[in-house]
């Protein structure tokens, strides 16, 4: 069991406007101060997505960045992943005492805002968990696997609404209980 709360909605709407209306892209690192519910192992949580984020989703914006731009205004989108709540089970730990340790998850919020007048363009929030028996029968893979999860949805929210704002899904729908519809699927 774990104390983190999910989101309420299974779908993150779409941002204002989509981000290929950006000529640059600047990720920033996982805030962990401004409202942020840290739990047991949260700063080794961020730190595993902010490690991730590096790998999977600054190459795409590299690539956006390199893109020829036209000679007129430059709008710069800044990307900044916030922590809301988080409890990760350390590997060590999870050894020794198994799913007594409880579930892990990660909330996090991505701040989407046009650099020149400060709007905010999109702020997804975005759900992972691992759950304690699997974690136990892992030796705590399935808890750093959550974390690589977290990093796609946060990638594929950025990708998916580059060339249209569609929106995305935050992770909950990999919550719901057998046979209940969720948000996405009402």
């Amino acid at each position: 069991m774990t104390t983190v709360k999910m989101p309420a909605n299974a779908v993150n709407p779409p941002p204002l406007e989509a981000f290929s209306a950006f000529n640059t892209f600047e990720l920033k690192p996982v805030n962990m101060q401004d409202g942020c519910s840290k739990q047991s192992g949260a700063d080794s949580a961020f730190q595993g997505v902010q490690g991730r984020l590096g790998k999977i989703l600054t190459p795409v914006l590299t690539e956006w960045n390199q893109r020829k731009k036209p000679e007129t205004a430059t709008r710069r989108l800044i990307i900044e992943p916030f922590c809301t709540d988080a409890k990760m089970i350390g590997t060590a730990k999870r050894i020794f005492t198994g799913p007594l340790s409880g579930s892990s998850a990660v909330v996090m919020r991505v701040r989407y805002t046009d650099a020149a007048s400060g709007r905010v363009v999109a702020e997804p929030e975005f759900y992972q968990r691992a759950f304690a028996m699997g974690g136990a029968y892992s030796f705590g893979g399935t808890d750093r696997n959550m974390l690589t999860r977290m990093t796609t949805l946060i990638t594929e929210y950025t990708q998916n609404n580059y060339r249209i704002a569609v929106g995305g899904p935050t992770g909950v729908e990999d919550e719901a209980p057998a046979g209940t519809a969720t948000t996405a699927q009402k």
